[in-house]
């Protein structure tokens, strides 16, 4: 156990995903799944992660399971305040616990970090997750800090991981500079999770389905706005401050199509039982539900905001926030098995050649040791 590699994970806001239960209005998202299939392929491989992350009522302060420790920390409701505070008494924590290096994502974990790093010496890895600062629901002062806060965040960290090139090419512009330290490397995808296939059974109508956050950067309002000119029902899959907003639109339109299921902790059977995935960000670093939906052989519309996607090959890619084009590509696939099964089957294969974990963590070892080796 002595030379047990511990990988301090900070970012998460809840462990494993789904234990908030409700207690939380604003839904957990993309970063909380990563992290749960992370944290299993790095004990797989013989790391021992310990993830700090929010604690709700009924929860232990404390458990070790499957080779994964979990410590809860105590955080502040709000929108504002909920990441801030949580990071804050993560970093509270971090100072009390044993590990080799951090693990960071998002601007206020690395900021947690950072200062961990200060007094523990320990080397930090960070992950954007995405960029904050030019997030529309933010207002124009907290992009002004934000942007801030990121810039020096990055370029301090030990090293910055990238989940693909788009990525790379997305920080860059949105940032105006690149990490002195940075490595590509991508997320795992369990292809074991999605090998349920829809039904043969004729359905009467097709199905397109939005699985996220319903932020205003995630662009539920374009499909919403879009549904009059989609001949499918419409299943929008997730929670957050957009929805009331959403479901006021739509009655608003008489949008009969349109089908709002609340959060859904396992996306497996909504994956297989689709015809259409749509991903109508405005931002993203690398959506988890998109590879989910690729894996799930599902032709994928997305937005062209720099994913790892090629358009007409294994994705159709539309420009952000235009309703329109956003209808005409669904449209395409309803219309064409042939294209719709193309676009499946190259996403598929683009998932299994390019998203594999054990690769994955094998990368994030050998950068952990190699800091490690650079402090030493």
């Amino acid at each position: 156990m002595a030379n047990l590699l511990k990988l301090l994970v900070l970012g998460s806001k809840e462990y494993p995903v789904g234990s908030s239960g409700g207690f939380d209005s604003l839904a957990s998202g993309g970063y909380e799944r990563y992290t749960q299939e992370l944290s299993s392929a790095l004990a797989a491989n013989g790391v021992l992660p310990v993830i700090a992350t929010r604690r709700f009522p009924h929860q232990k302060e404390f458990e070790e399971k499957n080779g994964i420790q979990v410590h809860r920390v105590s955080w502040v409701q709000g929108f504002f305040l909920r990441n801030p505070s949580f990071n804050l008494s993560a970093f509270f924590k971090g100072l009390q616990l044993d590990y080799d290096i951090v693990f960071a994502s998002g601007v206020f974990a690395t900021l947690s970090g950072l200062a961990l790093r200060l007094f523990k010496g320990k080397p930090v890895i960070s992950r954007p997750a995405g960029i904050a600062w030019v997030q529309p629901q933010y207002p124009f002062f907290v992009k002004i800090i934000l942007r801030a806060l990121e810039s020096f965040a990055y370029s301090h960290a030990d090293a910055v991981v990238f989940l693909s090139d788009a990525e790379v090419q997305s920080f860059k512009k949105k940032m105006g500079f690149l990490p002195e330290n940075f490595r590509v490397i991508p997320t795992g995808v369990d292809l074991s999770r999605f090998k349920a296939k829809t039904s043969r059974a004729r359905k009467k109508k097709k199905t397109v389905l939005f699985l996220g956050r319903l932020l205003e950067v995630k662009g539920a309002r374009f499909l919403v706005q879009a549904a009059p000119a989609i001949n499918a029902k419409i299943i929008i899959a997730g929670k957050g401050p957009e929805k009331l907003k959403l479901e006021q639109m739509a009655v608003e339109k008489n949008l009969g199509n349109v089908v709002f299921l609340g959060q859904v902790e396992r996306p497996e059977k909504l994956l297989a039982e689709c015809d259409v995935f749509v991903l109508p960000s405005l931002s993203e670093g690398l959506p988890i539900a998109m590879l989910e939906a690729m894996a799930s052989r599902k032709p994928c519309v997305v937005t062209d905001i720099g994913l790892p996607v090629e358009n007409g090959k294994n994705a159709l890619v539309v420009k952000p926030g235009n309703p329109e084009a956003l209808a005409n590509a669904i449209n395409r696939l309803l219309v064409n098995p042939a294209l719709a099964a193309r676009i499946a089957k190259n996403g598929f294969r683009h998932v299994k050649t390019n998203f594999d974990w054990d690769k994955s963590i094998l990368r994030i070892i050998v950068l952990a040791k190699e800091l490690l080796r650079g402090r030493g």
